[in-house]
C-alpha cells in the first residue's frame, strides 16, 4: 500500500475555466472515476460568489488589486484562507509563492510563503502534503489560534478546460490528526496530481507514509494518522 497508486482511467464532464486569478465555473455535473472511487458530483462556486467572498476580506482586496496569478509550471503551496472561510462560509484557497526550490519535498510546506492569488479550485502535480508539528500542536491543544500551518505544495497546472474530480479523498484537520489523512485515517505523503476544492484534495498516484517515513508528532495532543506498513 505504501506504492503509488494509479489512476485507472477516467471521464469528465462539463468545464471549469480559470479567469482573472480566480476559477469561474459553468455547470460541473461531469466527474472523474478513479479506482475504487465512485464518481463525485461537484459544482464549484461561481466566479461571482467567489468574488463577492474574496471583497470582504481586506487583506484579499489588497493581493487580487496587485493582478498576479500563479504561472504553469510554477512551484506553489495551497491552503484553505480560514479567515474567508469563517466570515462568508465559502472556501477559498491561498495560493502562497515557493519559499524555496525543493524544500517541500522535506517537510517544509510554502504555507509562509507571499501569497499570489486566490482560487476555489487548484490542479497541481507532483505534490507533497506538508504540515508545521509544532503549530499543529499548538492549534490541536489550544494554546495557538488558527494559522497557517499546512499546504498541499507542488507544480501549479492551468487547466482551462476540465477539473479531475477523481482518486482519493484527503483532507486535514489539525484538531483531530498531525498529518493530512485519506477517508480511512491513513496518512498521505505525495500525490503525482491533485485537484484541491472545498475542504478535500483530490488526489492521484499517492504514497503513503509509513511510521518510519513519517515526520514525528509534537506534543501530546492525540492523532487518529494511522500509517501502512
Amino acid at each position: 500500500m505504501n506504492a503509488l497508486l494509479d489512476p485507472a482511467d477516467t471521464t469528465t464532464g462539463e468545464r471549469a475555466f480559470i479567469h482573472g486569478g480566480y476559477a469561474a465555473a459553468g455547470d460541473a455535473r461531469g466527474c472523474t472515476t478513479a479506482r475504487g472511487v465512485a464518481s463525485r458530483n461537484l459544482r464549484p462556486h461561481s466566479v461571482e460568489i467567489i468574488s463577492a467572498a474574496l471583497q470582504t476580506d481586506a487583506v484579499a482586496r489588497r493581493i487580487l488589486a496587485k493582478g498576479t496569478v500563479p504561472q504553469p509550471g510554477e512551484l506553489v503551496g495551497v491552503r484553505l484562507n480560514i479567515n474567508v472561510l469563517r466570515s462568508t462560509g465559502i472556501a477559498v484557497h491561498s495560493i502562497h509563492r515557493a519559499t524555496s526550490k525543493n524544500g517541500h519535498t522535506k517537510g517544509r510546506g510554502f504555507y509562509r510563503g507571499e501569497v499570489i492569488s486566490y482560487l476555489p479550485v487548484v490542479l497541481l502535480e507532483d505534490c507533497f502534503f506538508n504540515v508545521h508539528q509544532g503549530g499543529r500542536e499548538g492549534i490541536a491543544s489550544g494554546r495557538m489560534a488558527k494559522h497557517p500551518m499546512g499546504s498541499v505544495d507542488g507544480t501549479f497546472v492551468m487547466q482551462p478546460c476540465e477539473y479531475d474530480f477523481g482518486g482519493v479523498e484527503v483532507s486535514f484537520n489539525p484538531k483531530t490528526s498531525h498529518l493530512f489523512v485519506d477517508s480511512l485515517g491513513f496518512a498521505v505523503e505525495y500525490a503525482q496530481s491533485v485537484t484541491i476544492m472545498g475542504h478535500r484534495a483530490y488526489a492521484r498516484g499517492i504514497r503513503y507514509f509509513t511510521q518510519a517515513s513519517a515526520p514525528e508528532k509534537v506534543g501530546d495532543s492525540p492523532s487518529l494518522a494511522r500509517f501502512v506498513s
